[in-house]
């Protein structure tokens, strides 16, 4: 829907890119079945004393952001699906690539027609032209009527009523708070786990070098001392 957005809470100092967030975004909207538009009231212009009735797309509009503190955050990727054909998830993080997008349209769903899925969709960068995978989101999709949502009421967020289903605070690692408070966690993420084998490699190096000098800086003495007799 038209200026209808929201966003989650933030994971804090991810060491690993991944975002954990267990967060419920509620929209309302109403449905064209036999046009499959949605419908929106908006005025053309702030002169306009009543609204217009607009018949959009429904799509679903999804943006990932790196948090940032001192600047403004920096957009990571984004992608939109369409409500009424939808490319299909994959069930794994692993499968989730951005061929999924090129999907023919006969094998793409309707979220109308089947209520609820979910899955991970892919996110992507292409201000350069040329689509760059940036992210995995993984979501579950959910169409209620408005009968079926007064029955099963729900909060934004975790907020009450926290039903239908109930959902717990997101399962962070001890990595995502300080860095004083488990330097060597950080250390072995940040660093260890991704270049271990270059720093033992570059420990190598260096003590075959230390072993080299050691012998170059003892060998004159040696030989003097073996010319001489001392």
């Amino acid at each position: 829907m038209p200026n209808d957005s929201q966003q989650t809470d933030v994971h804090y100092r991810s060491l690993t890119g991944e975002g954990n967030f267990n967060w419920r975004m509620v929209y309302d909207f109403d449905y064209l079945m036999a046009e499959q538009k949605t419908v929106a009231y908006t005025k053309k212009s702030f002169f306009s004393l009543d609204k217009e009735m607009e018949k959009l797309d429904p799509t679903l509009h999804i943006k990932v952001y790196d948090y940032d503190i001192f600047s403004s955050d920096d957009l990571l990727g984004w992608a939109e699906l369409s409500l009424v054909a939808l490319v299909p998830p994959t069930k794994t993080a692993k499968e989730c690539k951005l061929d999924v997008y090129e999907t023919p349209v006969e094998k793409r769903i309707s979220i109308f027609e089947k209520k609820k899925i979910k899955g991970f969709w892919p996110v992507f960068d292409d201000t350069l032209g040329e689509q760059e995978l940036t992210g995995k989101v993984e979501l579950e999709i959910e169409i209620m009527t408005e009968e079926e949502a007064l029955e099963k009421p729900a909060g934004q967020g975790r907020s009450e009523p926290n039903d239908n289903p109930v959902l717990e605070p997101p399962d962070r690692p001890d990595t995502s708070f300080s860095f004083f408070m488990n330097p060597f966690m950080v250390f072995k993420i940040l660093i260890w786990d991704k270049y271990k084998w270059k720093i033992l490699m570059a420990f190598l190096i260096l003590l075959l070098i230390v072993f080299i000098g050691l012998l170059f800086y003892t060998s004159p003495g040696a030989i003097t001392a073996r010319i001489f007799g001392a």
